[in-house]
């Protein structure tokens, strides 16, 4: 089994950052594959040398999060094509809005089951952004695209059922301290695979 992970940034302490760390380094332990492609911005960061971490560059300030976030799909999308020229992925697992069009592209493209993962929803976090309603629009998108959506709290996992409209099916809640994490996002994936294997 080999997941390929899409985080906005990679470097120690990050909350994101670390999450998708112990993921990938849960899947290398146990003899899968695990790559991430995230945005080079010269952080630190410490990973399992079997992981492979692709860092892409983004000569691009622009005039908001959403506009930057937007241009960086481009650029993970362009990364994402060169790696899965070489070798094969199973799964893709993006981590919030901000690597939704990468996500949702890829997994047209290849026809690869995706994972999404809601940190929090712009709901949550109070619409204080310009483009909140397009920020909570893209977190709709790709949760209608996810074959899964994993959210780590009760209160994230009740803004994704009803402001987002996500089926409960669809939805599992797995904190990474009480849940013996990751083996049930472990278990997830592998879960995906199968549904895959068994419609081929």
């Amino acid at each position: 089994m080999k997941v390929v992970f899409l985080a906005r940034k990679f470097e120690d302490g990050d909350k994101i950052s670390e999450y998708v760390k112990s993921l990938a380094e849960a899947l290398v332990e146990r003899g899968h594959g695990a790559a991430i492609i995230a945005f080079d911005d010269g952080a630190y960061y410490s990973i399992d040398k079997r992981v492979e971490v692709i860092r892409t560059d983004l000569h691009y300030e622009g005039d908001s999060l959403y506009s930057w976030s937007m241009m960086l799909n481009n650029e993970m999308k362009e990364k994402a094509r060169e790696l899965l020229e070489d070798r094969e992925f199973d799964i893709i697992h993006a981590n919030d809005w901000s690597t939704v069009p990468g996500a949702t592209a890829m997994k047209e493209y290849l026809d690869r089951p995706m994972v999404l993962t809601i940190h929090s929803t712009e709901n949550e976090r109070g619409f204080s952004d310009p483009n909140s309603s397009l920020i909570s629009e893209m977190e709709w998108k790709g949760c209608k695209s996810a074959d899964k959506v994993l959210v780590n709290s009760e209160d994230t996992l009740n803004s994704v059922k009803f402001d987002l409209e996500v089926p409960e099916e669809k939805v599992k809640i797995k904190d990474p301290i009480l849940d013996a994490w990751p083996e049930p996002a472990l278990k997830i994936y592998e879960s995906l695979i199968n549904v895959e294997e068994v419609k081929n």
